[in-house]
């Protein structure tokens, strides 16, 4: 490839595409060039191909695929199995949005595929990249003996926090063709945990996008756990808390919860020892350089000891796309691979699993 750009396509340009990596790509013209989008609605997808000044457009992945000049593919789209397994298949660097996939079959897929093609697998965990979290994970490393973990996920709705973007959408999908999209995605939900009831269906999907945030940040500080002690599920799938076991004596808690009338962002995870805390609480990823904390708290002689980092406003967004030019460019392992994306799926059907037994 050289010094050129890598030339990449995006499967998918609804929210996520229009708030974050069309933004970032845009400023990184050095490293990429957007040469084609992709998406079901094409009113939307000329609208923000006009917006970025993108050429060719598509309304199938595999027609892109097939006409296209691409070295890499960012699946955007809100099951991302079939199109990540075709973009490998097609000899295509990928990036994929989380979750990887909803099943652990549709996981051996793509892992086959990038097997087979030899190409880079990078999964979407941008907090992962994000300064003051690995500033965080850094401290809780230096930690003697925790034994609590305590990370908890409140929310409201999304739209909350997007009310000063303008996205593009344009409803203009052909009707049978959402319907049929609507059934693939339930059909991939009960692949991963059977025929399960309404909440207990509705609690697996808010796990898949929004526990796996914290199951990887939970990976990377602390590695897998051994097993799922329990689950609770309530409010109609709309809260879910597990306590996850952990080698030496160490537990987590592990909680989930929407509040559907505030405007709320509340992730935080703590890690309790003997002589020490640490904390590492994240902002909105939809407020753009908004700072990841770490709080500490020790003991100083006789005295009580609170701290605050700010570690930087970095967007990890940005520095995850950073990351997977250098790993295209370089031949360096992604630091959140495909290969490891399989393990968090498992863990979140070992999560279900705890609470029907």
């Amino acid at each position: 490839m050289g010094n050129k750009p890598v030339k990449i396509g995006l499967i998918g340009t609804g929210m996520v595409a229009q708030v974050m990596h069309l933004p970032h790509l845009s400023e990184l013209p050095e490293l990429f060039e957007i040469a084609a989008l992709c998406d079901l609605s094409p009113g939307t997808v000329q609208a923000v191909a006009a917006r970025y000044g993108v050429r060719h457009t598509f309304s199938d992945h595999r027609e892109m695929l097939d006409r296209a000049d691409l070295d890499a593919v960012m699946v955007l789209t809100r099951d991302h199995a079939q199109p990540a397994t075709d973009a490998l298949r097609a000899g295509k660097h990928i990036f994929i949005e989380k979750p990887m996939c909803n099943n652990l079959d549709e996981a051996d897929e793509i892992l086959d595929a990038q097997a087979q093609s030899g190409c880079i697998a990078q999964l979407g965990h941008h907090k992962i990249y994000d300064p003051g979290y690995v500033a965080g994970r850094e401290r809780i490393r230096q930690m003697q003996s925790p034994h609590l973990i305590r990370l908890y996920d409140i929310i409201g709705p999304n739209d909350f926090f997007l009310e000063h973007y303008d996205i593009v959408r344009v409803d203009d999908v052909d009707a049978a063709e959402k319907d049929r999209m609507q059934q693939l995605h339930q059909d991939s939900l009960q692949r991963a945990i059977g025929a399960q009831p309404e909440a207990v269906m509705r609690a697996y999907g808010k796990m898949l996008g929004l526990s796996i945030h914290d199951v990887y940040i939970l990976d990377g500080a602390f590695g897998l756990p051994e097993r799922v002690v329990s689950t609770e599920i309530w409010d109609g799938g709309g809260a879910f808390a597990s306590i996850l076991a952990y080698p030496d004596n160490l537990r987590c808690l592990l909680d989930t919860a929407a509040v559907m009338d505030l405007r709320l962002f509340d992730e935080r995870m703590t890690v309790y020892a003997p002589d020490s805390i640490v904390s590492i609480v994240f902002p909105s990823p939809f407020l753009k350089n908004a700072a990841t904390v770490v709080e500490e708290w020790s003991m100083d002689g006789k005295h009580f000891r609170e701290s605050t980092t700010t570690a930087s406003y970095e967007e990890a967004f940005k520095l995850e796309l950073i990351h997977f030019h250098d790993c295209i460019v370089n031949g360096k392992t992604p630091r959140t691979p495909a290969s490891g994306g399989r393990a968090q799926i498992a863990l979140l059907i070992d999560m279900i699993k705890a609470y029907r037994a």
